[in-house]
């Protein structure tokens, strides 16, 4: 392709992404994303009590809204996660390591959610205990969330110390080619989430409603398509960025980086506990090529500072 009819398109894709993720734009996806949780929590609420008052609308799709009120805290964390996920596209063009935190963030916040389902499941909270192996699922879940957000929070301090050279002074274009794959991602994502609700309404609402087969398919729907996104994402700017930066602890931080979000991907489809296990590796994994890279960045400093 003609250099300037690829600068040509790669600015018009620039443009129409600043324009997607303008404050004004932000603020309007904020005030969706609070008006649908509020909603689907109170109407999720509300046919949980129906159905427990009037057990005769147990039926179709209603058949498995008979359970304690905790449960409807699910439904506003799932348009959370979403919200995480069009931040998360939002960082991409920022910094590579705010992006890879925002997916820890949302695996943590898949487990939070998780464990307010599996808390909705008992029937008489009070009685929870006598169900030792869903009880010992709920716990872990806490566990990992808690252990998740230690993690996460010594990411992001650690993520402070990294000392920048002066050949990231002039990235201009590295940024431009960053923001118009967020641009392409944005409307995957965003094609990704309309075609899985509509499977999930088949699912629901078809032959074979009041199953609980739409409902369990909710657990991690979405999701496991949007980490192989995210891994090809990373893949994809990991070639790209070696012309930027050419010095090899980049290139390990950046491949290293790629390596913890397969294990988040993993992580989604190994069944309970050790998804838990994959998951806190993964997010190890990543805590450990920043703390090296960290390290690497401060020594490559000094040596420019001496040279200075």
């Amino acid at each position: 392709m003609n250099p300037q009819a690829f600068d040509s398109i790669l600015g018009r894709l620039v443009n129409f992404y600043d324009r997607c993720s303008s404050e004004v734009q932000r603020r309007r996806i904020e005030r969706w994303t609070l008006w649908l949780a509020v909603s689907g929590f109170l109407i999720h609420l509300t046919l949980i009590a129906l159905v427990r008052a009037v057990p005769s609308l147990r039926v179709g799709v209603l058949t498995e809204l008979d359970r304690n009120y905790l449960h409807a805290v699910y439904t506003p964390f799932s348009f959370i996660l979403f919200y995480e996920v069009l931040l998360l596209v939002f960082a991409i063009p920022k910094s590579h390591t705010s992006s890879i935190a925002m997916q820890y963030e949302i695996l943590s916040l898949i487990v939070i959610r998780r464990v307010f389902k599996d808390i909705g499941e008992f029937r008489d909270p009070a009685l929870w205990f006598e169900q030792t192996d869903a009880a010992w699922a709920v716990l872990l879940d806490m566990i990992g969330a808690l252990v998740m957000f230690g993690l996460i929070v010594i990411f992001r301090r650690v993520r402070r110390t990294v000392r920048h050279s002066a050949e990231n002074s002039n990235l201009a274009q590295f940024v431009a080619i960053k923001k118009s794959v967020a641009l392409v991602l944005y409307g995957i994502l965003l094609t990704l989430a309309i075609y899985n609700v509509l499977q999930w309404l088949i699912g629901v609402f078809g032959p074979s409603s009041g199953t609980g087969h739409g409902e369990k398919n909710l657990d991690y729907f979405f999701f496991p398509m949007f980490f192989e996104f995210m891994i090809f994402t990373d893949i994809f700017l990991l070639i790209v960025s070696i012309p930027f930066f050419e010095r090899y602890d980049y290139v390990v931080r950046n491949a290293g980086f790629v390596i913890s979000t397969v294990l988040l991907r993993f992580s989604l489809s190994t069944p309970k506990p050790y998804d838990l296990l994959v998951g806190l590796t993964a997010i190890l994994y990543g805590l450990g090529v920043l703390s090296v890279f960290s390290y690497s960045s401060q020594v490559q400093a000094h040596r420019e500072d001496g040279a200075g």
